[in-house]
């Protein structure tokens, strides 16, 4: 006897039961250690951004303190000299012995000194009677200077830093530094004065950002520029910086609204402040430079990480569906049968939704068996199985081999009717298949089948229950005779004791 037998076929609702669960314990694992690995490599990228910030806050700070006291030593030194030639004036008074004097060292010590421009003396009005590099100031009268106002009017002995003036000689950008000179009586009897040259710090500053870069800039506690290296540098950046939050190592630039990472150090002794700064973007430029490195490597082992998971994955899965799957016939086996009713059983109890189940037994198999030999019973199953498959409409639908020569279909959101009919299908595919079986009814191999279907909310089952039932109908109809079909409904819908039964003829 020849039988044709079809391959086994994939049954869609293991394919289904399996992406039920999606996020399987590989995925999920491949998935963490992905996120640990992006999390580690940001955390790493940030502390080295982080580090880089730091070091350049450190450089900024030291350049800053050793600007300040170089800014300090220098106003120091105009200063030791400008109290020198108080002392002196005082002592020895102002005639012209004294002024000639006085003009020859003044002008000795301008020119030997690069940081100071210019020297003089004025009387108690404000006239220059001696100025270094003019032999006679006649006509240059200084009353109008802030350092005149305040020292003619203050009792003090102090030095008074005044504010960047232009020279009435070269028109220069100087910073004065001077003292009051008191007669005998202590009354006020004028000033000796000495001018900084703002190109002297400009120059020093300009050395400075040669060698290390970034901006550089001298603020009067006034809030007034002194000096700045760009020229553009230094407005509100102090005040920018000083604002900055404690502990943050950039501060926002209120010139050009870029970050910057800035430190300054305020004179000892004197009103003003050193500020060194640089841009975050050149800071961090070697830290910018290594990022699409680190995303390459990092992107590169995602993708490693990636393929060897959906492998390990698929694995896995082909596995798992091997476990799920009946090895003679190819349909669902009874484990995942159990499992998939129950589940079913629980969505159609939300869904208030009906859930048919149809117990199906080859005719005489046991027969069949006796007269043609096993193997060809395998292969009868195997197109039995083939048959039965193809007669399911949707991926929800179920068939498994339930046990021998025994199968059972789960039809979710199929009733009564439509589940009589997937019957009727599979019958005459069956018949179809015309596999010759002369102990059977027909002379070749027939189905019975039973159909118990359940409906949410008018009777309270279980999936055993439903199984219980339609197995009792398979065994009715197998007992009315052959290639025949029970229905035992929902028992609240048909009376107890009215199966509806259908025998289908050949």
């Amino acid at each position: 006897m020849q039988i044709t037998a079809h391959a086994p076929v994939s049954p869609k609702t293991i394919s289904a039961f399996l992406r039920s669960s999606w996020l399987s314990w590989t995925i999920a694992f491949a998935l963490c250690l992905s996120a640990a690995l992006v999390g580690i490599e940001a955390w790493q990228m940030w502390h080295v951004r982080e580090a880089s910030l730091r070091s350049a806050n450190i450089v900024t700070a030291s350049l800053a303190e050793s600007l300040s006291q170089q800014i300090e030593t220098t106003l120091k030194t105009a200063d030791t000299v400008v109290a020198t030639l108080v002392q002196r004036v005082e002592v020895e008074g102002v005639n012209l012995e004294t002024l000639q004097r006085l003009y020859g060292l003044m002008t000795s010590l301008a020119s030997a000194l690069p940081a100071i421009h210019e020297m003089g003396l004025t009387d108690k009005d404000g006239n220059a009677i001696v100025k270094s590099m003019v032999p006679h100031p006649v006509g240059m009268n200084y009353r109008e200077r802030d350092y005149f106002r305040f020292l003619s009017s203050h009792d003090t002995r102090d030095v008074f830093i005044g504010q960047p003036v232009k020279s009435k000689v070269d028109g220069s950008l100087n910073i004065t530094v001077s003292r009051r000179i008191n007669a005998k009586d202590g009354s006020f009897a004028g000033i000796v004065v000495t001018s900084v040259s703002m190109n002297f710090f400009r120059k020093l500053f300009e050395t400075v950002q040669f060698k290390s870069g970034g901006f550089i800039s001298l603020v009067a506690d006034n809030g007034m520029l002194l000096a700045s290296i760009p020229d553009s540098f230094g407005d509100g950046e102090l005040a920018a910086l000083a604002a900055a939050p404690a502990g943050a190592l950039e501060y926002l630039s209120p010139k050009d609204s870029l970050n910057r990472v800035g430190a300054s150090n305020h004179l000892s002794h004197y009103p003003m402040t050193a500020m060194v700064a640089q841009n975050s973007s050149a800071v961090l430029s070697g830290w910018y430079g290594q990022l699409p490195v680190h995303g390459a490597i990092v992107l590169s082992i995602l993708m490693v990480i990636g393929v060897l998971g959906y492998r390990v994955d698929q694995a896995n899965r082909a596995t798992r569906l091997q476990a799920l799957r009946d090895g003679l016939t190819g349909l669902a086996n009874r484990r995942c049968f159990d499992e998939t009713i129950e589940r079913e059983f629980r969505r159609a109890a939300r869904n208030g939704r009906p859930l048919s189940l149809i117990m199906v037994d080859v005719d005489l198999f046991k027969t069949f068996n006796d007269q043609y030999g096993h193997p060809a019973g395998d292969a009868c199953l195997r197109a039995i199985s083939a048959g039965v498959q193809g007669v399911l409409r949707r991926p929800g639908d179920m068939a498994a081999r339930y046990g021998g020569e025994e199968f059972a279909i789960l039809l979710p959101e199929t009733d009564v009717a439509g589940a009589v009919q997937i019957v009727g299908d599979m019958q005459a595919a069956i018949r179809t298949l015309a596999i010759r079986h002369e102990a059977g009814p027909l002379g070749v191999v027939t189905l019975s089948a039973g159909v118990a279907s359940w409906c949410p909310g008018r009777l309270t089952a279980t999936p055993a229950w439903l199984v219980e039932a339609a197995d009792a109908a398979l065994y009715e109809a197998k007992a009315l005779g052959r290639n025949s079909l029970t229905v035992r409904p929902n028992v609240e819908i048909a009376a107890p004791g009215s199966p509806i039964e259908r025998k289908n003829a050949a």
